[in-house]
């Protein structure tokens, strides 16, 4: 059809905010959807979730959780672009681009750090705090090593090393990032 218009007038007669709204039309609800699908486990089909007011968005540690699965995904598509590209010039017998900008790759810690990011929205909720259980528990570990990746350009020191953080959850830093901080803050 050509579709049908109506007016709706609504009155609040109470003394606190009330939303309503329309899931096929709402765009907050249908962005919110999209980052829940993404945030939860295949295993979770019904999770707790803090209470929110009228208007307010998801807790932040789902945001930031979300926020962190897409530049993740953003560095993972460069990389395998990068990789294509110089296979490409390899087949072809050409050296690669010269122009060809190096990614950094940077593993998000806090993926894993205390669990899935709605755990971490209702513990926060709740007043539960991980921090201090957490500070108790490394009093007792060793503080760990430092790895140093050297290799010869192009042999794959960038990929290792990202391996190397993400199964141990460790910092990455670059040498060429550092050097580049410190003359940028003098």
């Amino acid at each position: 059809s050509d579709g049908v218009e109506a007016t709706v007038v609504v009155k609040n007669p109470c003394d606190f905010p009330i939303e309503f709204y329309s899931l096929d039309f709402d765009e907050q609800y249908l962005e919110e959807e999209k980052i829940l699908r993404m945030v939860r486990s295949e295993s979770q089909k019904t999770f707790w979730m803090p209470p929110r007011t009228a208007g307010e968005t998801l807790p932040p540690e789902v945001l930031e959780y979300y926020e962190a699965q897409k530049r993740l995904k953003v560095q993972q598509a460069e990389i395998k672009a990068m990789a294509e590209a110089e296979a490409e010039a390899k087949a072809m017998g050409k050296a690669p681009p010269a122009n060809q900008k190096n990614v950094t790759f940077y593993p998000e810690p806090m993926v894993k750090m205390i669990g899935n990011p709605i755990t971490q929205a209702l513990r926060r909720h709740l007043g539960i705090d991980p921090i201090a259980e957490r500070r108790k528990a490394q009093q007792w570990q060793r503080r760990g090593i430092v790895v140093i990746v050297h290799g010869a350009p192009r042999a794959g020191k960038t990929a290792i090393a990202a391996g190397l953080c993400y199964y141990y959850d460790a910092l990455y830093l670059s040498i060429d990032t550092v050097v580049k901080e410190a003359i940028a803050n003098d």
